[in-house]
């Protein structure tokens, strides 16, 4: 039943995003929406798993974007050695804390999703994504050659 659900939400996301006019990009509520019904469905999530799985997701979410936020810098093109350096460390930085981050979202999510499941996570993204790409690029040719291109 449940994969019914879900598979009736991705239908309707897709026609709903079918029906719209022009040059298509989704909003990023729609993306959201897809990319959570592909994920928990690529993960094989029950709805207790999906519950807590999604809680934890966003919450990592929140706290990668907030860290890349606080490490973003005015000069990305240094014009001395000593800002080139500055840059790198500031990057190396930035990557230890999201490495962090990552495993604690790892820590806090497998305790109740099953980690065969987690490790298909980055596969999934990779996979929507890919997806989500090809569907913009598809619609924009069909929107090209019914408006004379």
């Amino acid at each position: 039943m449940q994969k019914l659900s879900l598979l009736l939400c991705c239908v309707i996301l897709t026609l709903s995003i079918l029906a719209q006019d022009g040059d298509w990009v989704p909003e990023n509520d729609q993306i959201r929406a897809q990319r959570a019904a592909y994920i928990t469905q690529r993960l094989k999530l029950n709805s207790t798993e999906a519950a807590h799985f999604w809680q934890v997701f966003n919450e990592y979410e929140e706290e990668k974007a907030s860290l890349k936020k606080s490490f973003r810098t005015e000069r990305s093109r240094p014009t001395t050695e000593a800002e080139a350096e500055q840059l790198i460390l500031r990057r190396l930085e930035l990557d230890e804390a999201m490495l962090q981050l990552k495993r604690q979202f790892y820590i806090d999510a497998k305790t109740k999703v099953p980690a065969r499941k987690l490790m298909l996570l980055p596969q999934a993204e990779t996979e929507f994504k890919r997806d989500l790409l090809r569907q913009i690029r598809d619609r924009r040719q069909q929107s090209g050659r019914s408006n004379g291109g």
